[in-house]
């Protein structure tokens, strides 16, 4: 049976006596059917033959399978991300204790280093009080008269101290340099360290708080695209 189609009047009388006749009333677009009481018990009896009730049975029984299943999928990926989680944050743990052992030890080298800075600087000013001398004995010398001008052993060897002061005072300054040059290095290196360093603090932070999480917790919000690698991710390899 189907339902009246639009061109029906849809005109609708009532009386006392006769109750409803005329036409069954149908409303443009949204037709308003009515099916009679044979019709009715017909549709519940195909509807409910056993036929029926027993596939509703089986897609009940399937549903809940299906249902529970989920639940117990969802339940195993929980754990595997939380032992997953606890193992990151292990290895965070580590390498950021690490990192911190890097940065005592190069902060130590950078004190030591300072210090023998310090050292050079303050043996190449006392370089210059014996070279001071034996450059006036050479010149006190250059005041004799002529009879007198002559190369001994004591002038000699004031030349020999000139010189020696003056290749110590060349070996000092090029290591002074050098010292210079590797405390700039490992200040550069400690600068990246510590990056490094926050960054892992920052990373363990938030994985700790992450491990702290679950399905039931009311901070979850669900975001598009969360699952996406972002553009600055690195390989596990390369961290």
């Amino acid at each position: 049976m189907g339902p009246i189609g639009p061109w029906a009047a849809g005109h609708l009388d009532w009386t006392p006596q006769a109750g409803c006749t005329g036409v069954r009333p149908v409303v443009d677009k949204y037709s308003i059917t009515r099916y009679s009481t044979g019709e009715w018990r017909k549709n519940n009896q195909y509807t409910l033959t056993p036929r029926a009730t027993d596939k509703a049975r089986a897609l009940e029984i399937q549903t809940k399978k299906d249902i529970e299943k989920a639940f117990v999928d969802m339940n195993m990926k929980l754990d595997d991300s939380n032992k997953k989680l606890d193992n990151r944050i292990k290895d965070l743990t580590y390498w950021k204790k690490q990192v911190e052992k890097t940065v005592n030890a190069i902060t130590d080298e950078i004190d030591t280093l300072d210090e023998n800075r310090a050292k050079l600087k303050g043996a190449c000013k006392i370089l210059m009080m014996p070279e001071a001398i034996s450059r006036e004995c050479l010149e006190l010398r250059t005041n004799r008269y002529e009879p007198d001008l002559v190369r001994d052993d004591a002038e000699q060897e004031l030349i020999k101290e000139v010189a020696i002061v003056g290749e110590i005072r060349r070996v000092f300054l090029n290591t002074l340099a050098k010292v210079e040059e590797q405390m700039l290095m490992n200040k550069a290196a400690k600068a990246s360290i510590e990056l490094d360093w926050s960054d892992k603090m920052v990373a363990l932070k938030l994985d700790r708080k992450n491990a702290t999480l679950s399905p039931e917790s009311n901070l979850i919000l669900y975001h598009p695209g969360v699952a996406r690698w972002p553009e600055n991710a690195t390989t596990l390899e390369y961290w």
